[in-house]
């Protein structure tokens, strides 16, 4: 069965169908992703726009009961755990951060520390204009990754690193300037004796926007971190979205959502 719905969620004609059917189909079976054949993402994946309500958001700035619906719902515990955040000036990028929920929060509890914001150009340019209109603190946008020159304390991968054809470029460079802690959640990762090399989904559940995605070898991800100097800390897995499975997908010895944290070593 799973073979001929595979087949199917996988065509074109499925992303033309009105979005009641597709709903249907997605309750009945509760299929989030499909394989394809690709070798890489295709051009404008992830075709999304920034929430333009950002000034809600900023709102929750004296919400003492505030808290993002994250990815990583620990982020704020993780950067007081593997640094002493409270008492020394600390950088963080938040690589694809899309919302100001991270800052917003973040800045409630943290002193002393900037928050770099990175994502699509049309986010950089929408955020770093509020940033002036509000005479935000402790934040600046951050356009090309490439320009970063000075080590940072820590850069955070919100669900993002596996929508972006180059994600091993962007850590080279993060690698390159020695940023000292790299924290990934919910990225999706697999082991299997059919390949070792990235596979290329279809992100079919949030029809009619049609997504595209690397499942990760673990295997090779961990070696590639080696390779450029960080050292797994923590791994958890990651259960964000309530039901995600994988049941459509054969042959595979591991597939799951996963947190991940790194350490440079020096």
């Amino acid at each position: 069965m799973y073979k001929i719905l595979n087949k199917f969620l996988g065509t074109k004609y499925f992303d033309t169908l009105p979005r009641f059917i597709t709903r249907k189909i997605f309750k009945i079976f509760k299929i989030f992703f499909v394989e394809t054949n690709l070798n890489s993402l295709p051009d404008k994946n992830h075709p999304t726009e920034i929430n333009k309500n950002q000034f809600e958001i900023l709102k929750n700035n004296d919400n003492n009961f505030y808290k993002p619906f994250s990815t990583c719902s620990y982020l704020l515990e993780l950067l007081t755990l593997y640094e002493n955040s409270y008492k020394k000036k600390f950088s963080i990028l938040d690589f694809g951060a899309n919302n100001l929920d991270n800052y917003v929060y973040l800045n409630r509890y943290l002193e002393n520390w900037e928050y770099l914001y990175h994502d699509l150009p049309s986010y950089n340019s929408y955020i770093d204009k509020l940033i002036k209109e509000h005479n935000l603190k402790n934040i600046k946008v951050v356009n090309d990754i490439k320009t970063l020159n000075h080590e940072l304390d820590f850069v955070f991968f919100g669900s993002s690193i596996h929508y972006i054809n180059n994600y091993k470029e962007i850590l080279k460079k993060i690698s390159s300037i020695k940023s000292k802690f790299l924290i990934f959640s919910h990225t999706p990762f697999f082991t299997s004796n059919k390949s070792d090399k990235d596979i290329v989904v279809k992100q079919v559940n949030i029809h009619p926007t049609i997504n595209y995605a690397y499942l990760i070898e673990y295997n090779k991800f961990i070696n590639f971190m080696e390779e450029n100097n960080y050292r797994l800390i923590s791994q958890n897995k990651n259960n964000f979205i309530k039901f995600l499975n994988f049941k459509n997908f054969k042959n595979y010895s591991f597939l799951s959502f996963l947190d991940l944290s790194f350490k440079y070593m020096d």
